[in-house]
């Protein structure tokens, strides 16, 4: 099916999500507490404001997590909700699901149900359109909200898609009501390039606490660090980006993540921080750190909000660099896959999305964070091996069997299991995937 197509089917179902709320007069929302559930979460509250609806929006770790709800009133997931058929079968109200996850099963509603996915009408939730990228096609159904698409590529940029089907319809219209501009650059923070370059995570560079490598790495590409990355010219451009490739290659990073940072930029006219990529962070780490309302804040315009959602992702970035610096040398090799347990560590989802995009891309990396009795697992995997293992599945699989639940993406995915099944669901991890890599 062709992208047209399947924004044209997927627009048809928002049609359906829009007549819905229309039909109500309060909306409860539940998101994701990541930058696309975030971003997902500021798109359908800007949209409802302008609608005059009222509205409670609520962040949930995951549906592991109990939710209320009341006889009458409009549930509305965003960003989960597709991989829980079982439970979303038992809502006892009206429902919306607006997700990009894997569907697991057929729902069967109670009441009306409004389900918004890309993988629905053909098209793929992992690389071409976010749960930010559902909720903003919502929101156009549901009034003018075209300028939301800048919201859009903060949950787009936050889940490492690409600009492809939904996401560049999304662009493109953002574009033209000209809250996106492209520029050509290097997706690094906003700032003096020294800086930029020490504690970027995404690309991750490896300079952290390596500074006269740091020095010697400007020194050659003939860059003065103190420039600001965003007023760099083309030849310092060229010359910044053929550096950052040259590094990442000598890293044995996965070559695929060049495309997302070497070439163009998107600005977000319209929101406070207008680096993207640097709102994209700012967000995220406000997630991580449990402050999800600085960033919806943040994202609906509140100026008070910015320096606190700056700090905390200063805070937050630091944090994930020393535990990375710290967690890289127990990582532990399987058959088939790579695999680190901590305890009470600070999350596993960044340690897994860095150290498998830049440090080892050559096999599955499955991250176990344990607190008290319970485990999270994040698991990731590049492109090309996604291609041959589908992590949605292996963790879907894996998890059940000890009696956890699992799913996601072919390339990131995640589990909660208890604390005492986590070798068993590493042996069976492990099993899997050397059978989709056989």
């Amino acid at each position: 099916m062709s992208s047209i197509s399947g924004i044209s089917l997927l627009r048809e179902r928002a049609r359906k999500a829009a007549d819905l709320v229309e039909r109500h007069d309060f909306i409860r929302v539940y998101t994701h507490h990541d930058a696309d559930g975030i971003s997902a979460g500021a798109i359908i509250a800007k949209a409802l404001l302008r609608a005059g609806k009222s509205f409670q929006i609520s962040f949930l770790k995951g549906l592991n997590e109990s939710f209320d709800y009341e006889k009458g009133e409009l549930l509305l997931f965003a960003d989960m909700g597709s991989g829980y058929a079982d439970l979303m079968s038992e809502v006892d109200t009206d429902l919306v699901i607006l997700d990009h996850h894997i569907p697991n099963g057929e729902i069967q509603p109670k009441r009306n149900l409004a389900h918004v996915n890309p993988h629905l009408v053909g098209m793929d939730g992992t690389y071409e359109l976010s749960a930010s990228g559902v909720s903003y096609f919502f929101a156009t159904e549901l009034g003018r909200n075209r300028d939301l698409a800048s919201m859009a590529v903060v949950g787009m940029l936050g889940d490492k898609q690409k600009i492809i089907g939904g996401n560049a319809e999304i662009v493109r219209e953002g574009i033209e009501a000209g809250v996106i501009e492209e520029k050509k650059g290097v997706a690094l923070h906003s700032g003096k390039i020294r800086d930029a370059l020490l504690k970027s995570l995404e690309p991750y560079l490896d300079f952290y606490g390596r500074e006269e490598e740091l020095e010697e790495f400007l020194r050659k590409a003939r860059l003065d660090g103190d420039r600001d990355a965003d007023n760099l010219d083309e030849d310092e451009i060229r010359r910044l980006a053929d550096a950052v490739v040259l590094r990442l290659l000598q890293m044995k990073a996965y070559t695929g993540v060049f495309e997302q940072i070497v070439g163009k930029r998107l600005i977000l006219k319209n929101m406070l921080v207008k680096n993207s990529v640097m709102l994209t962070d700012v967000v995220n780490s406000c997630g991580r750190a449990g402050v999800m309302s600085i960033a919806l804040s943040l994202l609906l315009g509140d100026v008070d909000s910015l320096n606190k959602a700056i700090k905390i992702n200063d805070d937050y970035t630091i944090q994930v660099l020393e535990e990375l610096k710290r967690r890289r040398d127990e990582v532990r090799e399987g058959f088939c896959i790579r695999y680190l347990v901590m305890e009470d560590g600070l999350s596993a989802s960044p340690i897994a999305t860095t150290l498998s995009r830049y440090i080892m891309a050559d096999k599955p990396l499955i991250v176990v964070n344990i607190k008290n009795e319970y485990a999270k697992v994040s698991a990731r995997a590049n492109e090309d091996l996604a291609r041959r293992v589908d992590l949605a599945e292996v963790m879907k699989v894996a998890a059940e069997k000890v009696g956890g639940r699992g799913g996601g993406h072919r390339v990131a995915a995640g589990a909660n299991i208890s604390a005492e099944k986590v070798d068993e669901f590493l042996k069976e991890v492990d099993r899997l995937c050397c059978a989709m890599l056989a």
